[in-house]
């Protein structure tokens, strides 16, 4: 059995997805399955797919289109692996990501992270956690600290089988965050590690999923904090209530069809300070990295 079980989710994704697989194949940790769930795409991505002849590619098409939380939890029943992770059809990984990680795994932890960078066409780069990017990654208990900062882990993280096998998967309800969700459950039984160095580049575009589903991503996380409020300290609990009602809000406004009820949502659970001054927050993070450099462009955390 493989050590490491890959879960590639693909819906109409060819665009990118052979250097994704290349990032896989071309790592220095040998001792891992790609499995490929093809979630119904009418691309050519069964047919990239079928190019790669390596046993350890394992390719299954969905008998239907269902939203990602479930693509993933049925990606994952076909895992064989101790240990599984996530690599998106368009992002890549660094060659050492795996070797790095699985450097770090015992008999106590259930997740191991590490630094992503996000990029865009234009060149432009900067990194996924603007949390921690200037700081260490937190490490061993980071429950609370996936709410104080919201998902600072990208899809960079390894997780323990038997953990995911422990929460019970991915319920239904959870349809854009599986993630999210995995990384919150996890992290209230198991400590984390991380990895310091750049394991993960994040590909930003205009089709990413997140940014096509901001509505739900906000709704999914609302849910999260209700379901843990009492594992919770009540200020941090309260504060990420609000940021996330706020960008609901903000969401529902975009359109004229739920526009009131954006409106009513804001001044009841949201902020309206909070979504003015995001502007200028964005302005002194980018000053910020100006005048010091974030710690991934150090070279001793880059790849």
């Amino acid at each position: 059995m493989p050590l490491v079980s890959v879960i590639m989710n693909i819906r109409n994704g060819a665009a990118f997805l052979r250097e994704a697989m290349d990032s896989v194949m071309a790592q220095t940790f040998a001792d891992w399955e790609l499995i490929v769930w093809d979630d119904c795409s009418t691309d050519n991505s069964a047919a990239i797919v079928a190019e790669y002849k390596d046993p350890r590619v394992r390719y299954f098409l969905s008998p239907e289109e269902t939203p990602l939380g479930k693509a993933r939890d049925n990606a994952m029943r076909q895992a064989r692996g101790e240990w599984l992770t996530f690599l998106d059809c368009d992002d890549l990984w660094t060659a050492t990501k795996l070797e790095k990680q699985m450097a770090l795994a015992d008999e106590r932890v259930g997740i191991i992270y590490g630094r992503t960078v996000l990029f865009w066409p234009n060149g432009r780069k900067r990194d996924y956690d603007q949390a921690h990017e200037f700081s260490q990654l937190p490490e061993g208990d980071i429950f609370s600290e996936l709410f104080r900062s919201a998902c600072f882990i990208s899809g960079s993280a390894v997780l323990r089988r038997s953990a995911v096998e422990e929460i019970g998967g991915i319920p239904e309800y959870i349809e854009m965050t599986p993630d999210y969700y995995l990384y919150v459950a996890i992290a209230r039984r198991y400590p984390a590690r991380a990895v310091q160095e750049v394991v993960y580049w994040y590909r930003m575009h205009g089709s990413n999923m997140g940014l096509r589903n901001r509505r739900e991503v906000h709704q999914e996380a609302l849910v999260m904090i209700d379901q843990w409020a009492e594992c919770l300290d009540p200020r941090i609990a309260a504060y990420r209530r609000m940021t996330h009602a706020t960008g609901l809000a903000w969401e529902e406004m975009r359109s004229l069809a739920s526009a009131g009820t954006g409106i009513r949502r804001l001044f009841s659970e949201g902020s309206v300070t909070w979504l003015m001054s995001r502007p200028f927050v964005n302005a002194l993070r980018r000053m910020r990295r100006k005048l010091r450099r974030p710690l991934w462009q150090h070279s001793q955390f880059q790849d």
